[in-house]
């Protein structure tokens, strides 16, 4: 009589694991390998502080904004020391340990507006790395791109500026690479020839290349968004939002599969910050504007679109209390958006109706929102991080304080989440084995 019995509570646990392995996913570039935000997993952490819930954190050498990439057993980071020295992290992720440190260059911020508008917050280290199993790809604010093994070897580099012409961005470089398949894209959106370029991740070698002339006045040709991979009903698109509008390419050849216009609005300082923000069916771009403004604009397009669907494909248009630089999320049946001055608000996601509004605790929000096992993740720039239950109440389920400055976005990958400081990496939630 026992050996079934055994046999059974073994089936069990084997199956538990099983489904565990399965619900545990890398997150191996900024919001995710396609860049929308939202884990597939459960039983992700929902209160920690210093000195509860937290698997490990540890010092880092020189600063930045980049968003951890992380893959099955590795987070991979970038900083810039104050000499200008760029780097490449590699840490062990159950423990935290540093694996390796390369300075693969040195270089500063290529930006021609006032420094203090963006010297507190930004630098050359504010583009997100993206890896595989092998490799990561490490991307700066000068220009420069590199490849390197896990191993923490170089195998190729490019200068992005040096070879498409100098950067011309008020603010300077924020988009991070977008890793898909055999390629990895790169949008560079400024006030000069803007383009979307994909180039090959074991070499470097430039695949292909598209112009990006689309226009806009004042501060909109501008963008500081990242590609994001939507994946519709019958095909795969990359979508780039930026100079009032947004559209989507065929993934392998560069071809313009559609264009959307509609997110001009009446000020000079207008540019897009967030990234495009998806569903399976849905896509909600914000254009910016310095918070206190009624002037920001968010609108959403449904799928299936081919030439310019600005008139066709429009669902709706929401005006105002829009982000200024977080990347809304799509979660369900709605989409969640928080505003620098902490104004979030949860949008029907098929009709823009309002769901709620609310004020989160005081502070300054800039990192893109994420979501999963039913709650949406916001962190202000003081280390406060805002736990949302993800459904149309909007009610706060926990307020999470750690010390630091915070403009990265949270990473999610199997049941913990990953918040990095200006010089400090957090692993929130239970130790790994």
């Amino acid at each position: 009589m026992l050996r079934p019995r055994v046999s059974t509570i073994v089936a069990v646990l084997l199956a538990t694991q099983l489904t565990d392995t399965v619900r545990a996913e890398p997150w191996p570039a900024w919001r995710g390998a396609a860049g929308r935000g939202v884990s597939t997993e459960t039983n992700l952490p929902q209160s920690w502080s210093e000195d509860e819930n937290l698997a490990w954190s540890i010092d880092l050498p020189g600063h930045g904004n980049s968003s951890p990439a992380v893959t099955s057993d590795r987070v991979y980071l970038t900083t810039q020391t104050d000499d200008g020295t760029l780097s490449v992290l590699a840490f062990d992720r159950a423990d935290g340990r540093r694996i390796w440190q390369r300075d693969v260059g040195r270089g500063e911020l290529a930006a021609f507006g006032p420094k203090n508008l963006y010297a507190h917050r930004h630098n050359a280290a504010t583009p997100s790395p993206t890896a595989d199993a092998q490799h990561v790809w490490a991307y700066f604010g000068s220009g420069l791109l590199v490849c390197l093994t896990a191993d923490g070897e170089t195998l190729w580099r490019r200068d992005l500026a040096k070879d498409y012409g100098a950067y011309r961005m008020r603010f300077g470089m924020a988009s991070a690479p977008r890793l898909w398949g055999e390629l990895i894209y790169v949008a560079c959106m400024h006030d000069a020839p803007s383009y979307v370029v994909a180039l090959d991740k074991r070499t470097g070698r430039e695949v292909w290349k598209q112009p990006r002339l689309l226009p806009a006045a004042d501060d909109g040709p501008q963008a500081y968004s990242t590609p994001v991979v939507w994946h519709t009903a019958d095909r795969t698109e990359l979508l780039i939002s930026g100079s009032d509008h947004v559209n989507a390419y065929d993934p392998l050849t560069g071809r313009q599969l559609w264009v959307s216009g509609g997110l001009k609005i009446d000020s000079q300082f207008g540019r897009i910050i967030a990234s495009p923000a998806v569903s399976d069916d849905v896509v909600v771009v914000c254009s910016a504007n310095p918070p206190g403004s009624t002037k920001d604009r968010a609108i959403a397009l449904r799928t299936g679109g081919q030439g310019d669907v600005t008139k066709t494909h429009r669902l709706w248009d929401f005006r105002p209390f829009n982000p200024d630089c977080s990347t809304p999320v799509c979660y369900g049946e709605n989409v969640y958006m928080v505003r620098d001055d902490g104004i979030a608000v949860c949008l029907d996601l098929k009709t823009g109706e309002l769901r709620w509004r609310q004020r989160l605790p005081d502070g300054t929000y800039r990192a893109a929102l994420v979501a999963g096992d039913g709650k949406v993740y916001t962190i202000n720039r003081e280390g406060l991080c805002v736990v949302i239950a993800a459904d149309t109440a909007g009610k706060i389920l926990a307020k999470n304080q750690l010390p630091g400055t915070f403009y990265a976005t949270p990473a999610i990958s199997d049941g913990q989440v990953f918040l990095r400081a200006y010089e400090r990496l957090y692993a929130v939630g239970a130790r790994r084995p």
